[in-house]
């Protein structure tokens, strides 16, 4: 058993996924897009409490964040910038990173294609969501969903068919993905939220990372065409 917020059951799982194909993907220079203030770089990025790949930039809108990520020195340069005009030439990224910050930009055509812009022939995006399936999973009816989804800011989630789509418009395309987070984790994750906002924090039971062949979260692995 171990205390947690639901950052840290949502986070936990995700980060646990990612480091797995750290080694085969997360190569040359790294733009981690919307870093926050850099702790899932640190996670996902570090190895025993040394850099196991240091990211060329990181971005975010957020003057704080930015500072935060500063901070952190998970990044050889932190940008104070919007994803819709990344202030970086056209094709100097091997790999764009995105942990659950795709879904809360409202122009996702003009980000992806800034995405594509700065990526090399070949380069990577590796992005992280909620997908189309986490209001259902929430279990308390579509209307609370739309509440929900609309409170947090989620104006693109989608199916993968979908983000397939999506990426295709602007030349990248999807060569990989999966779902993560089942209903029982997220009705735990759920359950911590409204435990959170009243302050509470409760032991739980660790949660197993697990691949799914559907969930409440996806990741994608798209290439530039």
């Amino acid at each position: 058993m171990f205390q947690a917020g639901p950052s840290e059951l949502w986070r936990g799982i995700e980060v646990s996924l990612l480091k797995q194909k750290r080694e085969k993907y997360f190569k040359g220079k790294i733009l981690d897009l919307g870093c926050g203030e850099g702790e899932v770089a640190r996670q996902v990025f570090l190895n025993k409490g040394e850099s196991f790949v240091k990211a060329e930039w990181g971005l975010d809108n957020d003057r704080e964040m930015v500072k935060k990520a500063r901070e952190s020195k998970a990044y050889k340069q932190v940008i104070l910038a919007g994803a819709e005009k990344i202030p970086l030439k056209n094709g100097t990224v091997d790999l764009v990173f995105s942990n659950s910050v795709l879904e809360h930009i409202k122009d996702i055509d003009k980000v992806l294609s800034e995405i594509k812009r700065v990526l090399k022939q070949g380069g990577l995006l590796i992005a992280t969501m909620p997908s189309d399936q986490l209001g259902e999973y929430l279990g308390w009816g579509s209307w609370y969903a739309r509440w929900f989804n609309h409170k947090y800011h989620h104006y693109h989630l989608y199916s993968l068919e979908k983000w397939q789509e999506l990426l295709r418009r602007v030349g990248l395309k999807l060569i990989n993905s999966y779902y993560y987070l089942d209903k029982p984790t997220i009705k735990q994750w759920h359950k911590l939220l409204w435990l959170h906002k009243l302050g509470v924090k409760i032991k739980i039971k660790p949660v197993k990372a697990k691949i799914l062949p559907e969930g409440a979260a996806l990741a994608i692995l798209a290439r530039k065409i």
